[in-house]
């Protein structure tokens, strides 16, 4: 049995007609007897009673064209779904960031892209840099978010958006009334820190900064979030090293003080990876033109 001929069956079924079903299915009418006899064959049962030239079902006919339609039916469904999922308009796709980006600058554009492909599904997985990578690499992320363009020759990175780090302290801390910081203030200063966990990108940077301007590090504790970082902050507990866009709120609402730092470029460059090993999914195409298109409106948007 085959589609073929279940769709040949499921015409003469409808019409009791071996000349009707042969001009729609544009057959010979031996070829629909043909199709229908060996239909039967392969199913050890009679569907059709054949009296002189006229064709009705028989009991067995009746119940396999009800299966007919329902089976007919669900493979122009099945077709239906799949057009979708060619053309780009459905799909799944898994974004591995940190929660720089995730959390404080994808979902508005991720809701601007769900508004324009409304059968896409979209997992938005806050991870570390580290974890991100490793995943991108392993193929279970289609795009990663990441910090600095990674050294694998199985990923391509397009830049995505600008950033800037700040230093961050509640306003209690002796520091609050200061314009800026400088690293000589960095250095004969040393306040208790509190970073990000091992694996984090700001954290590597800032690592790298504290070792090679020799300040020392003096770190009083660890959390996996920025929002409990910022609570940290807020409590007076040590200062922190964030995005200014991560506590835009906090600072509106005078709950945090962002300081620079002179003669120190805290920018950082954000981009958007995937595996040039894995097919590009027609949605995945999409999604990747459409955030590429939106680069200048988010990087003017972050560091206004």
């Amino acid at each position: 049995m085959n589609i073929h001929q279940v769709h040949i069956f499921n015409i003469a079924a409808k019409t009791l007609s071996i000349t009707k079903t042969a001009k729609k299915m544009h057959l010979s009418q031996p070829s629909v007897s043909i199709q229908i006899k060996d239909l039967e064959d392969s199913l050890s049962v009679k569907l059709f009673e054949r009296i002189s030239r006229k064709i009705t079902l028989t009991d067995a006919g009746k119940v396999f064209y009800s299966y007919s339609e329902r089976l007919l039916n669900l493979i122009d469904e099945i077709n239906a779904v799949m057009n979708e999922f060619s053309s780009g308009d459905a799909g799944k796709l898994i974004l591995g960031t940190s929660s720089t980006v995730g959390i404080y600058v994808l979902p508005r554009y991720l809701g601007e892209f769900k508004e324009i492909f409304p059968k896409a599904e979209i997992s938005l997985m806050i991870m570390n840099r580290q974890e991100a990578l490793e995943q991108c690499i392993s193929g279970e992320l289609d795009f990663s978010f990441l910090q600095d363009p990674p050294k694998h020759p199985d990923l391509h990175a397009d830049f995505f958006m600008r950033d800037e780090l700040v230093i961050v302290c509640s306003p209690k801390h002796r520091w609050a009334k200061n314009d800026h910081l400088t690293l000589k203030m960095l250095a004969s200063e040393p306040e208790p820190i509190i970073l990000r966990e091992e694996g984090s990108g700001t954290r590597g940077l800032i690592e790298y900064v504290l070792k090679r301007y020799g300040i020392e590090r003096n770190v009083t504790m660890e959390m996996s979030s920025s929002e409990g970082i910022k609570r940290a902050v807020e409590a007076n507990l040590g200062i922190a090293v964030l995005s200014k866009n991560v506590i835009r709120a906090e600072m509106k609402n005078g709950s945090l003080v962002a300081l620079g730092i002179k003669d120190l470029n805290t920018k950082r460059d954000f981009y958007i990876v995937y595996n040039k090993k894995r097919k590009f999914m027609p949605l995945m195409e999409k999604f990747h033109d459409f955030i590429l298109k939106k680069r200048d409106l988010i990087s003017s948007s972050l560091l206004s």
